[in-house]
């Protein structure tokens, strides 16, 4: 009897109490933030940003697509919403993003403006659970806590409350990671070019970190599709249109709010930021040339260091850190790297709040721990999370490294 009473408190299905703790705050959280946005979206179903870029695409399809960066006409369309939808366009919205953006919404415009917001939040959702479902590691209990941990970041919630790309662009990362990883670099590449056509600011050293790391083909491949998207918006626009974009960034660029969550928060608007910014860029490009052998460091470090450096950012951009830590998490990481990651959670609230400056010193030395890390992988992460519980999906791990709950079965066997 106590033989199967010992047996049975040792279930290995059961997962430890921390990993359940963390499960059921997590799910808290995310439950929270879905509602949070169901109610806002009950009071008000259309918020600025969205509308901007709907709007844009209105002016495109109307008046062509050399007019989506004049603020007059923006102004002049959103004046023609319904009654009690805002109708602003400022320095704090006018639109600035590629034309190639304002393409993918275009289609949206058929949808009366509440309704292609939801449609769109859907969209962004989806490429969120996509993005986890490609890379984030583990199986089981441990990889849907990461999940309901990434709703649970206020930015990754604030994605879905403007009706920002962040995610967008998240899931196009992840795609151009899983066709490297099944030997597709072109077609890498071109994920990867689409998620520099919509939002480059957020995801621009990712390119530049897997060129120093010697991955020509998806850079090539990337760089050519860039081009053929490139000479698209040009032929759009022509020379008006290039020079109300221009004039489109200078305006919107002469609001300091637009840096508010950079490295400008800490040392003013600038030369030294701009210094600081081109240090953290290069330091992160030493990184990924440090851990060129470990794509999945690659391109973590190209997300950091594209976030860490930008000179233009808002809450939801920072949602790409989700992405980073689900490439650092499977390269097995020691258990105080992992509870780096997590204290990451309470930083990117405080963003949300107006705080930054936590956040941006968090990234630095998130920085310097990769920078500090030994490159070479242990043979047995130092904490491995339990397996599956009992499910025999298996996560698809890097090349030459077995999977988590085959390296626990093989401790398992040498204790015994």
């Amino acid at each position: 009897m106590a033989t199967t009473s010992s047996s049975s408190s040792a279930d290995p299905r059961l997962p430890p109490l921390w990993l359940a703790a963390l499960s059921m705050a997590a799910f808290w959280g995310a439950v929270y933030d879905l509602g949070r946005w169901i109610v806002l979206f009950l009071l008000n179903p259309v918020h600025l940003d969205f509308r901007i870029f709907y709007v844009a695409a209105q002016a495109g399809l109307q008046r062509g697509w050399s007019s989506i960066y004049d603020v007059d006409v923006l102004r002049a369309i959103s004046a023609g919403l319904p009654a009690g939808a805002e109708r602003f366009v400022d320095s704090r919205s006018a639109f600035i993003s590629p034309p190639a953006f304002a393409w993918i919404v275009a289609p949206l415009t058929a949808l009366p403006l509440p309704l292609a917001y939801l449609v769109w939040t859907f969209i962004s959702l989806g490429a969120l659970i996509l993005a986890w479902h490609l890379v984030a590691p583990y199986r089981g209990l441990p990889k849907i806590t990461l999940l309901l941990l990434a709703l649970t970041v206020w930015p990754v919630m604030e994605s879905f409350y403007w009706g920002q790309p962040s995610l967008e662009v998240l899931a196009l990362v992840a795609v151009a990671w899983s066709m490297n990883q099944r030997g597709r670099p072109i077609a890498a590449g071109v994920a990867l070019a689409l998620a520099l056509a919509i939002k480059p600011n957020i995801v621009v050293l990712v390119p530049v970190a897997l060129l120093v790391s010697g991955r020509f083909r998806i850079v090539i491949s990337c760089a050519v599709t860039s081009a053929v998207v490139g000479l698209g918006e040009l032929a759009a626009l022509g020379p008006s249109g290039l020079g109300a974009w221009w004039n489109a960034i200078q305006y919107v660029q002469s609001d300091a709010g637009h840096s508010f969550f950079t490295m400008a928060r800490l040392f003013g608007r600038g030369p030294v930021t701009y210094g600081v910014e081109a240090l953290l860029a290069a330091l992160a490009l030493v990184i990924a040339y440090r851990w060129r052998k470990d794509v999945d460091m690659v391109f973590a470090v190209g997300l950091l260091g594209s976030v860490a450096s930008a000179f233009h950012l808002h809450q939801p951009d920072y949602s790409l850190l989700v992405l980073a830590a689900w490439f650092v998490l499977r390269t097995s990481p020691p258990v105080w790297h992992r509870a780096w990651l997590l204290s990451g959670v309470v930083t990117m609230q405080l963003v949300t709040l107006g705080q930054p400056m936590p956040q941006l010193l968090w990234d630095v030395a998130w920085l310097v721990i990769l920078l500090a890390s030994p490159v070479s992988r242990p043979d047995y992460p130092p904490s491995p999370l339990p397996a599956a519980y009992g499910m025999r999906s298996r996560t698809a791990q890097p090349a030459g490294r077995p999977a988590l709950d085959d390296r626990m079965k093989s401790r398992d066997t040498s204790s015994a």
